[in-house]
């Protein structure tokens, strides 16, 4: 006999007992058309809800905002330090900011609070002009009229736009820090206050301090992630009027004190003025999020675009009845288990070459007000349904539900 005859008679038998398996792109054929439940539809879309952002940890990748940062002197050379400086001291106040969004706090307020502790879902990067050679996104300006800060007073020049509109670098796609220190004859009088304060003008911000004499980035976190806060979407929590139920009112505490009010209505949160200013509620990261998913926003623009790569590390896959309730950029491809379903209600992105995989038993839903599409201008490799005797995934879209930029026919559009 051949000695080969046994482990043929073995493959064979495999292969004879083994269901066909069979993995192939969806097409129109392949859609169950759903009709519109007017009932079943939320009245305010839940894709403009803060707390869907956050309720879906797969959904909440890490995002990394592009920054640079200026350094404001004049030509005695005494409101900052020198230029020969600026490198080492700019990536520790990175990395000294950067460290207080990685142990997001438990809130102070309310007290007995159940308040959930999210990860704080961004970072920040330096990013050089890759147009300039040799640029490193640290920049260092000589001008008498721009390198000071008033806060208060007739001279006030905080919100003053100028230095914005003749250093900033790229700011339709990175954050501008400018840092400024504070007038030298103002700083003298008594009733002025020279501390570590800044301003958010929208797609840069002004970080105000004595900069001149070097202070230790460490005590300069707080007021930096407040202020970049500010440019992500946040507003003071202290009046109770944020947008946010789980950031309730307080007076505004710096700190402790033994006396009332200060005594027990202090807070730590990042949007109050406090000695913390390291915690987030989960509606504030909810916000910033929404914000970092809407197309065309500033919030998004500033951001390194991960999502158009594919992350093949980064795939999701389905085990039970989820539905996404928020928009979202996915950097991963997508498998929908058997048994599992996936409902998307608002703009999903899928990378370039992505796919979405659904195995039998498994769905997918595009509810009406769904969206899958890829958000850089190229093409995602589109709905893959796997069949296994004579079995295979549903793929179901409701009116309204648009499925977009794939690479097989399965373009639906209104």
């Amino acid at each position: 006999m051949d000695r080969h005859y046994p482990a043929l008679l073995i493959i064979f038998l495999l292969t004879a007992c083994s269901p066909r398996i069979l993995v192939r792109p969806a097409t129109l054929d392949d859609i169950v058309p759903l009709a519109r439940d007017e009932n079943a539809e939320p009245k305010i879309s839940t894709c403009y809800s803060p707390l869907t952002y956050v309720a879906h940890p797969e959904l909440m990748r890490m995002k990394y905002i592009r920054v640079n940062i200026h350094f404001m002197n004049s030509k005695d050379g005494l409101y900052n330090i020198p230029e020969e400086e600026t490198t080492a001291y700019a990536r520790d106040w990175i990395m000294a900011i950067n460290s207080n969004l990685d142990n997001n706090m438990k809130m102070f307020l309310p007290h007995g609070n159940e308040t959930p502790v999210l990860p704080i879902p961004y970072r920040y990067v330096i990013t050089p002009d890759p147009t300039i050679p040799g640029d490193d996104g640290i920049y260092y300006h000589v001008d008498d009229t721009l390198c000071y800060a008033v806060k208060t007073g007739r001279e006030r020049n905080i919100s003053d736009k100028r230095v914005i509109e003749k250093y900033a670098v790229r700011d339709d796609s990175v954050l501008n820090i400018f840092l400024q220190t504070h007038q030298l004859d103002s700083i003298k009088s008594p009733t002025y206050k020279p501390d570590g304060s800044g301003i958010s003008l929208g797609s840069s911000v002004k970080v105000f301090a004595k900069w001149n004499e070097r202070p230790n980035v460490w005590d300069m976190r707080g007021i930096t992630n407040h202020e970049i806060a500010h440019s992500l979407g946040l507003s003071h929590t202290w009046g109770g009027h944020d947008g946010c139920d789980d950031t309730p009112a307080n007076p505004n505490c710096w700190n402790k004190t033994d006396t009332p009010p200060c005594d027990s209505l202090y807070s730590n949160n990042m949007m109050d003025y406090n000695a913390h200013m390291a915690a987030l509620t989960p509606c504030q990261i909810g916000k910033i999020l929404m914000n970092m998913n809407r197309l065309g926003a500033m919030q998004r623009n500033i951001l390194e675009p991960h999502w158009c790569v594919l992350d093949t590390s980064a795939t999701i896959t389905i085990r039970d009845s989820v539905r996404w309730e928020c928009s979202a950029d996915l950097e991963g491809n997508v498998i929908i288990n058997a048994g599992a379903t996936l409902e998307i209600g608002c703009r999903v992105s899928m990378p370039k070459s992505a796919t979405i995989t659904i195995y039998p038993g498994g769905k997918l839903v595009v509810l009406s007000s769904g969206k899958i599409h890829n958000s850089c201008s190229a093409m995602w490799g589109g709905i893959r349904l796997v069949e296994e005797r004579k079995h295979n995934g549903s793929l179901m879209v409701m009116e309204g539900g648009l499925i977009q930029d794939t690479f097989y026919p399965l373009v639906i559009q209104k």
